[in-house]
């Protein structure tokens, strides 16, 4: 089994390949899914106990689970809605589930390890590629010498940014803690860390950037041996900005919402609020946004996306307050949970990896979709059990 969940890791991006069971759509990541978690369920029963052990993640998981279930009840594509339900709400609580057992043991925790390491091997391989070639960019505007945006097999830039830059964190923390151990090269985190990084620059993932700078940042303060390395930058980077002109005029465009990225997502995230100030309680429903949004969307130059763009929005207009209550309870209680270890065990890397990691999900969720696409809505749950797997580990050394 650990083998195996390695392997689930490392093929989180095959939910790209679509097709049909009979009239039911799916893809092949959800049968991969429902191969790996039978195998966990039956073949040995004893594993049926771990869904006894939630816990306290009992009650936020049932708000963010009845937030979906509503949305799929009040949206105006019932069968859309239903299929995002099973992909976003369903499949990763029950990831959630398999790891609470797996994760039992330290073995599987490594090759989940492994599994994210080869993911982003291949994603920046991928990624250097298409920026040296420009071959199997999908957009001709991205495809530009002057201004290329790779993709690798995703079929946007950004995409790259939002699985990725969770990513990054734990690849340092798993490198730091070979490194502290001096058991084993560190080779495999390090390298995966380099492309990883080259990925999001060669996407000009400008969100993925800063998500990745304040996990990084969250790490290093985290991780005792490296809490003067978090000073200096921290004061490095304020005299960069306070004295290079460049660094000044793009802080300030972020800040003041005035260059085009942010300008846009202002422009949505008004829109939004309008509509959800309409639909407070169960917002638009799964898979609604975009036809509920036609009534509030007057700036016509820009596109209604799917989504709000903002990680708190993009709850409330799915799953309603109930799942936005939810969604947050699980990570108010993410964070209680591991801060406490983190703590006391300042001197583990690992353990302040994956705090970073939730931190860079959540910046970068500030002003995109980290959550609702079916390899996020994984990660995201893979993140939050590493956090339980850690307590596991402390309670046992008492």
């Amino acid at each position: 089994m650990p083998f195996a969940f390695g392997a689930f890791v490392a093929l989180l991006p095959t939910y790209l390949i679509r097709f049909h069971i009979g009239l039911l759509p799916t893809t092949l990541l959800e049968i991969i899914f429902w191969a790996f978690f039978g195998c966990w369920l039956f073949i040995d029963g004893r594993r049926r106990k771990a869904w006894s052990a939630l816990g306290r993640w009992a009650e936020p998981m049932l708000l963010l689970f009845i937030g979906g279930t509503v949305g799929v009840l009040i949206s105006p594509d019932t069968l859309a809605a239903l299929g995002l339900w099973r992909a976003y709400i369903l499949e990763p609580m029950l990831l959630f589930v398999m790891c609470a057992d797996l994760f039992k043991k330290d073995r599987s925790v490594e090759m989940v390890r492994r599994g994210f390491a080869f993911l982003l091997i291949v994603i920046g391989l991928t990624a250097v590629y298409q920026k040296i070639t420009g071959f199997g960019i999908p957009n001709p505007v991205w495809q530009a010498v002057e201004h290329r945006r790779v993709t690798s097999f995703f079929g946007f830039p950004n995409a790259i940014g939002l699985l990725v830059a969770p990513l990054l964190p734990l690849m340092a923390g798993w490198a730091a803690a070979l490194i502290r151990e001096k058991k084993r090269p560190a080779a495999l985190p390090i390298l995966a860390f380099g492309l990883g990084i080259a990925a999001i620059a060669f996407a000009v993932s400008e969100g993925a950037m800063i998500g990745v700078a304040a996990g990084l940042m969250i790490f290093c303060v985290a991780y005792r041996p490296l809490r003067i390395l978090a000073v200096c930058s921290i004061i490095a980077a304020c005299l960069i900005v306070s004295l290079y002109r460049p660094a000044t005029d793009y802080v300030s465009g972020i800040l003041g919402m005035t260059d085009d990225s942010t300008s846009v997502r202002a422009v949505v995230w008004r829109e939004s609020w309008a509509m959800l100030k309409d639909h407070p309680v169960f917002g638009a429903g799964l898979a609604g946004y975009p036809a509920i949004m036609s009534a509030y969307h007057s700036v016509q130059h820009i596109e209604i996306f799917q989504y709000p763009h903002d990680i708190f929005l993009n709850f409330w207009s799915e799953t309603g307050l109930i799942g936005l209550i939810g969604f947050l309870g699980i990570v108010i209680l993410f964070f209680v949970r591991i801060v406490p270890v983190a703590r006391r065990r300042p001197d583990d890397p690992w353990i302040a990896a994956v705090a970073a990691a939730m931190v860079a999900l959540l910046v970068h969720g500030l002003v995109d979709v980290p959550y609702f696409k079916n390899d996020l809505a994984m990660l995201f749950w893979l993140i939050v059990a590493l956090a339980d797997t850690q307590q596991l580990y402390e309670r046992r050394k008492g």
